[in-house]
């Protein structure tokens, strides 16, 4: 269609980590900020929506397709520098570095901040734009700016205050703008120490977390009241299936794909479970996981 190479009515479950879904209207890879505007551009001319997918790892796309322009950031989004002075660092990771490579190498380096966010299989685009946390370390804490492309096309930067991060929230969530890089200042650590912390996080998330099945991890944000999986476990959830899609018998906020469930079927365990914890604790759960398309 273009030299873009934007294409057309593209099968999108081999990039979703729940495996299942339907296909894009357009979808492209982009490798500059020049391709990155004309896809803007693009999807405003056809008046559709515009999604930038990371590694797919928290989104559900509908049965029936999502009728935008996905696309998704190649291999020149997926680098990374990193500046020491011997008691702090700096790294500036673009929107497609895999957060857990990240946390790794800085770490191997001796630098905190990122360790225990190793796990979390997303992106630092994606991480930045849910501001990511696990085991009381989150995106926010070390983060120093953000760099992005308004829907003007116009780059811009925001400082860590003028991204109101929040949990699980950042203003990145209703500005529409696209995050290109991100800018972390890191204290000097301890090696040994921040590689066991990593390793006591992963070894934690084998033992906790539904691994061996699709899933797009974390399926509700914790509400101000307690734990979710510990409500949808206690409202007698736990197992509890519609056709192949299964609250995971290891972790009840997990919903995992157990095989052949359809994008439905898991958005309708999504629903019966947010309806069975209200009417039990009277409490709101809301979706992690991002909806994609009509379900």
């Amino acid at each position: 269609m273009s030299a873009l190479n934007i294409q057309e009515n593209y099968p999108m479950r081999k990039h979703l980590s729940f495996r299942c879904g339907g296909n894009a209207r357009f979808f492209a890879e982009i490798e500059s900020i020049d391709e990155l505007i004309f896809a803007r551009n693009f999807s405003l001319d056809k008046n559709i929506p515009l999604f930038i997918l990371g590694q797919g790892t928290n989104i559900l796309i509908s049965d029936l397709g999502y009728n935008g322009l996905i696309i998704k950031l190649g291999k020149s989004f997926n680098s990374f520098e990193l500046s020491d002075n011997g008691t702090q660092m700096i790294a500036k990771a673009k929107a497609g570095v895999i957060l857990g490579s990240l946390s790794r190498k800085v770490s191997k380096e001796g630098y905190a901040g990122l360790q225990m966010l190793a796990g979390i299989p997303g992106t630092i685009g994606g991480a930045v734009y849910m501001n990511a946390g696990a085991y009381g370390q989150e995106i926010a804490d070390t983060l120093i700016e953000v760099k992005t492309l308004t829907e003007k096309g116009e780059l811009k930067t925001y400082s860590n205050k003028e991204c109101s991060f929040a949990y699980r929230s950042s203003i990145f969530q209703k500005n529409k703008e696209i995050i290109l890089e991100a800018s972390f200042k890191l204290p000097k650590s301890e090696r040994n120490i921040l590689e066991s912390e990593i390793e006591n996080a992963m070894k934690s998330r084998r033992e906790k977390q539904p691994l061996d099945k699709p899933n797009a991890g974390s399926a509700f944000k914790r509400p101000k009241e307690g734990f979710p999986g510990a409500f949808i476990e206690q409202a007698g959830l736990k197992g509890f299936k519609i056709g192949d899609a299964q609250v995971s018998e290891k972790h009840a906020n997990f919903i995992v794909n157990l095989g052949n469930a359809t994008a439905k079927e898991i958005a309708e365990l999504f629903k019966y479970v947010e309806q069975k914890v209200y009417e039990r604790f009277q409490i709101k759960l809301e979706r992690e996981v991002i909806f994609l398309g009509d379900f």
